[in-house]
Formats: structure tokens, sequence, C-alpha cells
């Protein structure tokens, strides 16, 4: 420290009271007084009693320190003295200047401690003021301190307390407890604050000398402890410790530091805006204006909330850090980024769920006055929604959201990476999820290792495809691109539920379907594949250009150029059960539950190894289940045939026979054909034609019967010999 700095600190050191100057130069320096005429004195155990004086300290050839009292006394023990005391000091260091009064004050023996009494007035050029009724100040470290109640104001700022230490080296003033500050609005009406703590510190000196550095010269700050409360434009805040970095001018804050379960409200916020800000740490900023929040920075179990319409809660978001960015208005968000643990939650509204979202990190933008428009979050990222019949759940490594003005909803979320989205009983994954809630539509597409085409799953059924479009309410499936899907077989648990398999098929096994596209409707239960589809259930099968699958009736059609591969049970007049395998075209096939009938029609045929028929339209009914579906019959199908019908131009080809007619008849339980028409026309290996009403073909007996009357007995050996 250089000499002349250490001048100036001790000179102002001496300047902050002039107490121990005055001790000094009273004794060692007074003007000289004309003799005195007989007065009266004051204070009889004073042995030296001067009425009216002056003390000037030099230093330098500039005049530093100025004391002037209206009566001086001195006791035998050392002790002065002052009444009526008035010190004017200049501070070097700072070029401030400042002026003590008091009714007295009073110098100990040592000269070291300086004590005012009564009515002490402390006023600094700059404008600051400071009135206690008793004050004392200690050479040692350059302060002035006070016990009892205080009272400060400069310019806009007032304020008091109990209890007061002023360092004059720092120009730093304590009040010790029971702080209260109030600054008057400005002259817009705006900027009022009101403080309370349980103490405050202003700081107005240079950076070097309060140990910190800043942007400017001079650090001017406030710092109240314990239990703060403050109000200020609307804005009521809470914290342990609070610290208001002022501007040059001292008129407005530019920073404010909460510490310690850091709170700040908003009284009257409107939808969108700022209601709350929450955390362990908060620092503001402010703008140009003194009392718009520029920035906000939150640590520490940190939370914001947005204020909802009307009555509705508002919208709130939690994270251990989070930094906000504001409109000019000072409570529209139009940036955000929160760091761990972050959750978003907006509450349920009328008809909408309530909504949250938890990741490691979230990042959202928007503009004003629109506020936050999307938002942006990574890690581990996990929705839910939940309403009196909603719960749907999602995951991702990435969730993008487009919000609706004032973060009021999500319009649409997009997750990307292991998709994983459950809706009741129904899941999906997908590599990208495309979710539009305000259509309630989940659209999956993409890629990726491990899983390379979106999948969805409910109770009923699997579906893997390019492209799967759900419509949640429903549900309402729509896959394309490649269509892979398969029908879960009925079981116990499904019994109070309306879907179910086709007893033409196992009712323990699934069903296999493939097509380039499919429509799952989840109300009707009912799902339609269209394009090269096909069905199988082990070695039973059915194609077709569409293909239409009723859960809730247990009913199956197919359109265009349809084929089926049936292996079925038949009971024949042996009473030992075999299994037949069929081949069946038609331009479209229809089974039916209700009636156990499936129909072929359109240039229906059929072949299997007991004939060939071909017709308008063929008929199969099977025979009610040997066992209860509903019991869950392990390996039974309901699919023994009853009889078969077939009509309109029927051909029957049986072993070397042709038969003809317009109906044929046959049932399984006898091996019985009936074939009728106008006529019926039996065609043999020789070309013979025999001609009738009615054609009765009894396979057991291997006897055909025409008109009622036996012609011939049909022959199971060697080839047939025409004469």
């Amino acid at each position: 420290m250089s000499r002349w700095q250490k001048r100036a600190r001790l000179a102002i050191a001496i300047s902050a009271l002039g107490f121990a100057v005055v001790v000094v130069f009273a004794l060692k320096k007074r003007d000289a007084q004309p003799s005195p005429g007989a007065a009266v004195r004051t204070d009889p155990s004073a042995i030296v009693e001067v009425t009216g004086g002056r003390v000037e300290r030099f230093r330098l050839s500039r005049e530093d320190v100025r004391v002037a009292y209206e009566r001086q006394l001195t006791y035998a023990d050392g002790a002065t003295k002052l009444i009526g005391v008035t010190i004017n000091a200049d501070e070097r260091a700072g070029g401030r200047t400042f002026t003590v009064t008091a009714r007295e004050g009073s110098v100990g023996q040592n000269e070291s401690l300086l004590q005012l009494n009564g009515d002490v007035r402390l006023t600094a050029s700059d404008g600051l003021t400071v009135r206690t009724d008793h004050a004392n100040y200690s050479d040692r470290d350059g302060a002035v301190r006070a016990t009892g109640p205080v009272e400060f104001s400069r310019g806009r700022l007032t304020g008091s307390g109990v209890g007061l230490s002023y360092n004059t080296v720092r120009d730093v003033l304590v009040i010790a407890n029971q702080a209260v500050v109030h600054v008057a609005p400005d002259e817009r009406g705006m900027g009022s604050v009101e403080i309370a703590s349980g103490s405050a510190t202003f700081s107005r000196g240079s950076a070097a000398e309060q140990g910190g550095q800043g942007p400017e010269g001079e650090q001017r700050t406030i710092r109240f402890d314990r239990d703060v409360t403050l109000q200020r434009d609307g804005q009521n805040m809470e914290a342990d410790l609070a610290v208001a970095h002022l501007t040059p001018d001292e008129t407005q804050i530019r920073l404010m530091e909460l510490r310690g379960r850091s709170r700040i409200a908003i009284d009257n916020a409107v939808s969108g805006g700022l209601k709350e800000l929450t955390g362990r740490d908060i620092d503001l900023t402010y703008g140009a204006d003194g009392h718009s929040i520029e920035r906000a920075v939150l640590n520490g179990e940190s939370a914001i909330v947005l204020a909802g319409a009307a009555e509705n809660a508002g919208r709130r978001i939690t994270a251990n850090s989070i930094h906000v960015t504001f409109a000019p208005d000072g409570l529209t968000p139009i940036e955000m980024s929160a760091r761990e643990s972050v959750v978003l939650t907006l509450p349920a509204e009328s008809a909408v769920p309530a909504r949250t979202i938890e990741a490691d990190v979230m990042d959202s933008t928007g503009e004003a006055p629109r506020g936050l428009t999307q938002a942006r979050f990574t890690g581990d990222v996990e929705y839910r929604e939940a309403g009196p019949s909603i719960n749907r759940e999602a995951s991702a490594a990435i969730l993008d959201v487009a919000l609706e003005p004032g973060m009021a909803g999500f319009r649409e979320a997009r997750f990307s990476r292991r998709v994983h989205f459950v809706d009741g009983e129904m899941t999906s994954d997908a590599a990208e999820g495309r979710y539009d809630l305000a259509k309630g539509i989940l659209e999956l597409t993409g890629s990726e290792p491990g899983l390379l085409r979106p999948r969805v799953v409910n109770a009923r059924l699997t579906i893997d495809a390019t492209r799967v479009d759900v419509t949640l309410a429903g549900p309402h499936l729509s896959a394309s691109g490649d269509v892979k899907s398969v029908v879960q077989p009925t079981t116990k648990a499904d019994a109070a539920q309306p879907a179910r398999l086709p007893s033409m098929f196992k009712p323990d096994r699934p069903i296999n379907v493939t097509a380039e596209a499919l429509d799952y409707d989840g109300a009707a239960h009912k799902a339609t594949y269209r394009g090269n589809a096909q069905l199988w259930q082990d070695d039973q099968s059915l194609k077709g250009g569409t293909i239409v699958l009723d859960d809730a009736k247990g009913d199956l059609t197919a359109e265009n150029e349809v084929t089926t591969v049936n292996v079925r049970n038949v009971t024949g007049a042996s009473k030992k059960p075999e299994r037949k395998r069929s081949i069946s075209t038609a331009s479209s096939f229809r089974y039916e539950e209700a009636d156990r009938r499936a129909t072929y029609t359109g240039n229906a045929h059929m072949n299997s190894t007991d004939g060939d028929i071909t017709a308008a339209r063929i008929e199969l009914y099977l025979k009610p289940s040997s066992s209860s579906r509903q019991e869950g019959a392990a390996g039974s199908a309901g699919d023994d045939l009853e009889r078969a019908e077939a009509f309109e131009g029927v051909t029957l080809r049986d072993r070397n026979r042709t038969t003809t007619g317009n109906h044929l008849v046959y049932t399984t339980a006898d091996e019985r054909y009936v074939v009728t028409g106008t006529p019926v026309k039996v065609v043999d290996e020789c070309r013979r034609e025999t001609i009738g009403r009615t054609l009765t073909y009894l396979k057991s007996a291997e006897t055909i019967t025409i008109d009622g009357n036996e012609q011939t007995r049909t022959q199971t050996k060697g080839s047939a010999q025409c004469p």
C-alpha cells in the first residue's frame, strides 16, 4: 500500500466522527481564547469547561476534519465531553464527505472509544442519512456502532432496524436486527419495494475494498439475512438470504440473489405468465427499467409455475436447475433450460387429462407474446397421461413437443429412439413416434437396431409394419408396408370379452396374417387386411385380395380371388375320425360363426381326396365343437364337417364319374351325396350318360341311385373297361 493510500485511509477513519481528533486537538491545539468573565459552571465535577469552540485538523495542506461544539467539559481522569457537537469531514478515498451531529459526545481516558448520545445523525454528501439516539466510534477498526433503534434514508430508500455498524473506510452500513427497507415508487409509479429481514448490509465502497470484483468500480449492494421477505411490483419473494445489486446511481435493482429456501410469487398472474419460482437459490437479472425480470437462474430443487386459465391450476416444471429468459414484460418465458430430474406437469382441465413429462434435460424456446412454443426433452424421457378413462405412458430417448400458447397444452409430441407407448392393454414400439394430441393419433415409423419396424400389441392382436397409425380412442389402427400380424387365441381370461376366433380354427393356437395394409377397428373388434392378404393357422390357410376378421362375432370374410386350404375332421360311416385336406377357390368367401357356415361364392371350386366340386356357390356347415370353446378346449377346433351344399351349375367329379346338377347336399354322418336338378346327369368313364331328377351316391356302400332306382355299383379297383 502506497504512502498516500495509507494517509487517505487514516483520514477516513478519523473523519467518520472525528472524536479521536477532537480529543487530541482539543487538548493540544486549541485556539487562544480571551479571558472569560465570570461564568456559571454547568458540571461542577469538570475541571475545565470551555464554551464554544472549533477543532481543525490539517493534512497535506488540506482541511479534512472540522469539529465544532457548543461546550467542552474536561474531567480529572482525562475524559472529555462535548455538548452540541458537529463534525464535518472529508472522505478522502471516495471523494465523499459526511457530517455527524449529536447532543453530546464523550471521549474515554484512553481516547480509543468515542461515544455519541442524543439525536445522533450522520449525513453523507451522497444523500445517505442515519439517525439513532446512541452511537460509538472505535479508532481500532474505524467503525461506528449503535445498539438501539436506527433509521436511515437515501433518495427513494428509507428504512429502520435495531443496532447499527458503519465502516467509514469501506462505506459499509449494517443494520443488525429487525431490518425494514422501503423503496418509494419512481416518477412512473413503479419500482416500489418493501423488504423485511433479520439484518441488512449496505455496501457502497469500491470492489477492491469489499474483497470482490464487479462490472463497475464500486459495489453497490444490499444484503438481507434471516427470514427475508420482499415485495416489489407484484413480486413477493422469500429466502434465507438475499443480495440486491444496485445500479451505479442506486435507483434500480439490476440483480437479485436469493439463497436458501427461495421463493418468488407473482400477484394476479395472467394465463401463461410467470406465477411462481422456487428453489434453494435463485438469481434474478432485471431489465433496463429495473423492475421487469429479464432472466432467472434457479438451483437446487428448482420449480417454475406458469399460470393456468381462470381457476385452472398452473403448469409446473421442476428440476435441479432451471434457467429462464423472459419477454420484455418480465412475466412471459421465451427461453428455458432445465437440467437433472426434470418434470413438466400440465394438470387436467375439463376433458383434457393430466399430462407429465420426466427427463434428464429440457430445452424450450418461444417468442413474445405467445411464450414457449416448443420444447425438447432428452435422456430417459417418460411421458404420462392420466384421467378417469385414460392411462397412457410413453418412453423414448428424445421427445420434441409443440406447445399451445402459454404452455396451455401439447399440440404434438414427437418421440425418437427406443419409443415405447402404452395405452391400457395396447403397447407400441418404434424408432419414431408422432403423437397428434388434438386428434388422438399416434404415428409409428422408422427403423433402428433391435427394432427394424414398428410393432403394436394388444390383448388380441400383434402388428408389425413399416408404418402404423393408431387412433387411440377406440382404438383404430391403420398399418401399411409388409404388414404381419398375429391374432392371439381366446383364453378363459377373455370370457368376459366379446372377441373370439372363428370355430374353423383351433381356439388355443394363434392365427397369422400378412397383407400390404391393415385397418383394425378396436371398438368393433374387426380387422381388415388388404393387398395379397394371407391368413393361416398350422396347415389351414386363406388367401385373398382382402380378408376381414370379425373378433366380435367370430366371422371371417375374404374377397378377390380367394383360396382356402382346409384340413378338417371328418367322421364317416365307419365312425372313425379322419383328417381331410381340401383346397377351395372362389371370388369371395364368408364364414358366419352364428350358423357355423362357410360360403364360397362366384366360380366356387372345392377339391379334396373325396372329390372335386364346382358351383356358383358352395356352403360348408360345421358341427358344434365337442368341447365348449369358452372352456378353452386345447387343440380342439370346431371344424368337423356336418354337411356341404353346392348351388347352381353344380359339377361333382368323383373317381371316374362326373355328375352335374343344380343342387348338391353332402352329409358326413353317412357319407351321402344327393344331387338334384333338371336334369341330373351322370357321365361315367365310358362316356355313358345317365339322366334323372335326383342322384343319391352312398359312398360307404359305393352305390348310386337315380330317381330311386339302383342303376350301378361303383368299382374301386383296376381301370374301367368299356364294352
